[in-house]
């Protein structure tokens, strides 16, 4: 089923808004829930796109795409260029759309990027629960803290039991590209709500599902999109654990230099 929130956006006045695209492959809640499998290629999900991210089927690593090239990022912590045909156990891709170029401070953590988007949002007369957007953010950052993810230990092990473990790569000054999302916050279980990001450095040698950045020097995008959510397994609502995203994705302090 589509998310009730989704729904409701398809239907409101921000229907005739020329928007881009955003498909989800698979819905938050099963990925949550320990489902793993491969549900679409990378092709399929990434070729032509503007940006994405998601994670490799079996958890091979979290992914991040730009350009229509997409990256794993397995346990080492170095990125790895992704085949078309390999599949993905969960993506979101972003593409069409026009760009709206809005301003970030220097010495903002990941909620204060969140705020300025919002900013930008209310300013223009567009509420941020009733839009989906995509992000981008290019730049110098500080205080970086990146993760990764590996195979789960066996069969439906829940993914915040892997993410007990996750790898994590930190970094005092940074250069590269943040992509992600902005859905609504309300959500009940096909999206990951509030902001969520990955990165690639410029360098290609390290990215990974942002944990914490503090921008130093960056631009930054944004596109209103609409949304199609492919293979939406959510489920009922009712007697469904609830997932607690903001611990399991959200910011965290960076640990501390020797």
């Amino acid at each position: 089923m589509l998310d009730d929130v989704l729904h409701r956006l398809r239907s409101s006045r921000l229907g005739r808004i020329d928007r881009g695209r955003v498909t989800q492959v698979r819905s938050a809640q099963s990925l949550f829930s320990g489902n793993y499998s491969g549900a679409a290629t990378v092709g399929h999900e990434f070729s032509g796109t503007r940006l994405g991210l998601g994670v490799m089927h079996d958890l091979e690593g979290e992914l991040v795409s730009l350009r229509g090239e997409t990256w794993r990022v397995p346990v080492c912590g170095t990125p790895e260029v992704v085949a078309v045909d390999e599949t993905i156990a969960f993506g979101i891709a972003a593409s069409g759309g026009i760009p709206h170029s809005f301003t970030v401070d220097a010495g903002v953590g990941i909620e204060g990027i969140g705020d300025a988007l919002d900013g930008y949002l209310s300013a223009t007369f567009v509420d941020h629960e009733e839009v989906v957007c995509a992000i981008e953010l290019t730049g110098t950052f500080t205080d970086v803290v990146l993760r990764t993810v590996g195979h789960p230990d066996h069969v439906g092990e829940p993914l915040a039991e892997v993410i007990e473990n996750e790898t994590r790569f930190a970094f005092d000054v940074w250069h590269g590209t943040l992509v992600g999302f902005r859905y609504p916050d309300a959500t009940s279980g096909s999206t990951i709500p509030g902001l969520h990001l990955h990165a690639i450095s410029d360098d290609r040698r390290s990215g990974g599902h942002v944990r914490n950045a503090t921008t130093a020097r960056v631009t930054a995008s944004l596109w209103i999109d609409d949304v199609h959510i492919e293979r939406d397994d959510a489920g009922a609502a009712e007697g469904r654990e609830a997932i607690d995203f903001i611990s399991l994705e959200g910011p965290l302090q960076a640990d501390p230099v020797p």
